[in-house]
């Protein structure tokens, strides 16, 4: 009979150094992705406005809830990863609404972005996804874990 073993989480390789390094260059990359998706939400809410937003989104056949929904995903979702909150959540949702501008207004215009293509908003889904699950030490769901952990 085979004998249930429990397995620890392996520790980290590398030095502390390494380790920080890691963390800084995350929350680096978090705060420059987040920022990018907020530079997009203020673009939609303020810049041209949300009716402008929704009128493009229907020459494209999409309802109007998908304006919404994108703008949206961008604002919360680029927060969520600036703040480091809910960050699996945040990557995913990223990641599902560039993929979407990918198929509905990018695929036509072949790879590269200088030309319309899905090149820029393939690596925006990318980088939402290793950043939503990147487990980083710098955010605020870290910090207030280590809160409530200490006595």
């Amino acid at each position: 009979m085979y004998k249930l073993r429990r397995y620890r989480s392996r520790p980290r390789k590398g030095s502390p150094m390494q380790h920080s390094l890691r963390d800084v260059m995350v929350l680096i990359a978090r705060l420059v992705v987040g920022g990018t998706f907020l530079a997009h939400a203020y673009q939609k809410f303020v810049l041209y406005g949300i009716d402008k937003v929704i009128a493009s989104f229907a020459g494209m056949g999409l309802p109007a809830p998908a304006a919404w929904f994108t703008a949206f995903v961008e604002l919360l979702g680029g927060l969520a990863l600036v703040l480091g909150v809910l960050l699996p959540v945040a990557g995913v949702l990223l990641a599902a609404v560039m993929v979407g501008a990918l198929f509905t207004a990018h695929l036509g215009g072949g790879f590269f972005a200088s030309d319309g293509g899905f090149e820029y908003v393939l690596v925006l889904a990318a980088a939402s996804l290793a950043l939503g699950f990147s487990c980083p030490r710098y955010t605020l769901q870290a910090m207030f874990k280590r809160r409530t952990a200490t006595p």
